[in-house]
């Protein structure tokens, strides 16, 4: 089966069909027209049913309130919530407020989940926040996309969400709906998108709206509704690999089950895999009082510090990474433990008679090897967990003083080694699909 085949069934399989898209709507229209009755406000249908790129049984609705520009930030904010919170009580929608750039309102609608988010209604050139970008992403979407583009865009979400590739939260940082929305646009079709992707170089630049705009990013999709915004710039560049190379076997081998995401767990499999691989320390601590888009980078921080620590001491990591839900985890794969002693190497022996004193009145024990000067010293450490207890020790005024993130301190304060399989299930489900046990 060839990749348009594929992509056709996908799309029969996951694109909503008439019935859903209208009941969207109905609910959209039944909101928005109360907005505007009560308050005089008109409303945007915003997110993926907005632009009719949401996969069936998606049930996520987000409605954009459009405010003058000359209403305060406080009024916005205030009567925003004001609003949000009459409109879940005109349709018997149970609800809350939750806190991003803007307060808004969320909770549940006739089994959708909706979102009521005050804006301000500006120009693309005067946006206040990026909330007040998204309206004219939809609009943009609906004017360059037509149907089967549409349907597109849910067939390559359906592909990236089986590879894991899909969401841009601080979590995830993958693709964004909107960057899905906009490759499509730029190569025309998904079959043309992955031809294309799979012989993408490490720096890529796309853009559908020229502009002169630098970006520290290698990989660059510039917004054509604000030409000096990177939409990828959330993405790792490990990401990116990870999608050329999926793109590449796709198109080698084009197969169903590239869009299935394995969601089959088995913990027997995942003991098979930890016990056939290096040493897996596990380093867990209570979970702070922040949200995920703040505990995500922090943790991340804190990997990238242990790590560094590690390799400076000479132990060998195969791969490593950070879990956040009722607790948080950080681990590593990797030989824990190293010999006693190590190996320094000096100046060639051919070298200026000062480098061979310096080097001579340093070490004991001096010998050659490879035409060089080399002692052998004691480690500081020949344990892995021994030298993450050392970093880790103290208070939280000290562990921020050696680059622990400040949310994390606290916790990290009394931080223990736990067994790799051991803990929620969540925890076991994202170390399963970390070693990618489902392939072996």
């Amino acid at each position: 089966m060839d990749i348009q085949s594929l992509k056709l069934r996908v799309i029969q399989e996951h694109y909503p069909d008439s019935d859903e898209l209208e009941e969207a709507n109905n609910i959209f229209n039944k909101i928005s027209g109360f907005i505007k009755e009560e308050y005089g406000l008109e409303s945007h249908f915003a997110g993926s049913a907005g632009r009719g790129t949401s996969r069936k049984n998606d049930k996520d609705i987000d409605i954009f309130m459009l405010f003058p520009e000359s209403t305060s930030r406080k009024e916005l904010e205030e009567k925003g919530l004001e609003i949000g919170k009459k409109a879940f009580e005109e349709f018997s929608g149970k609800h809350h407020a939750e806190y991003a750039e803007h307060p808004y309102t969320k909770g549940e609608i006739k089994g959708h989940e909706v979102e009521i988010v005050p804006c301000y209604d500006t120009d693309p050139e005067n946006i206040q926040s990026a909330v007040d970008r998204t309206p004219h992403h939809t609009r943009w979407a609906k004017n360059n996309l037509d149907s089967q583009q549409r349907k597109d865009v849910v067939a390559l979400k359906v592909f990236l969400d089986a590879q894991g590739l899909y969401g841009s939260s601080l979590e995830i940082q993958g693709f964004s709906g909107y960057l899905c929305e906009i490759l499509i646009a730029y190569y025309g079709s998904f079959e043309k998108l992955i031809e294309k992707a799979s012989q993408w170089q490490k720096e890529e630049r796309i853009e559908i709206k020229a502009s002169d705009e630098e970006f520290p990013s290698d990989f660059v999709v510039v917004d054509p509704v604000d030409p000096g915004r990177n939409v990828a710039a959330v993405m790792t560049s490990e990401k990116v690999a990870e999608f050329v190379f999926k793109a590449f076997q796709l198109q080698k081998n084009p197969s169903y089950s590239m869009f299935e995401r394995k969601e089959d767990f088995s913990e027997f499999e995942l003991k098979k895999e930890v016990d056939r691989r290096a040493d897996l320390l596990v380093l867990e601590f209570d979970r702070p009082d922040e949200v995920n888009d703040i505990l995500h980078p922090q943790m991340r921080k804190l990997n990238r510090l242990l790590e560094k620590k590690l390799r400076k001491a000479s132990f060998r990591i195969y791969s490593s990474g950070v879990y956040v839900g009722e607790s948080c985890r950080v681990f590593f794969e990797l030989d824990r433990h190293l010999p006693v002693n190590k190996v320094v190497k000096g100046p060639q022996v051919y070298h200026n008679e000062k480098h061979l004193n310096q080097f001579m009145e340093k070490y004991s024990n001096v010998f050659v090897m490879d035409e060089r000067l080399c002692a052998k010293v004691d480690r500081e450490f020949t344990d892995a967990q021994d030298l993450i207890k050392n970093v880790l020790r103290g208070e939280a005024s000290d562990l921020k003083m050696r680059g622990v993130p400040g949310h994390l301190a606290p916790k990290v304060e009394e931080f223990r080694f736990v067994d790799p399989i051991s803990g929620e299930e969540k925890w076991l489900k994202y170390l399963y699909q970390k070693f990618n046990c489902e392939s072996k």
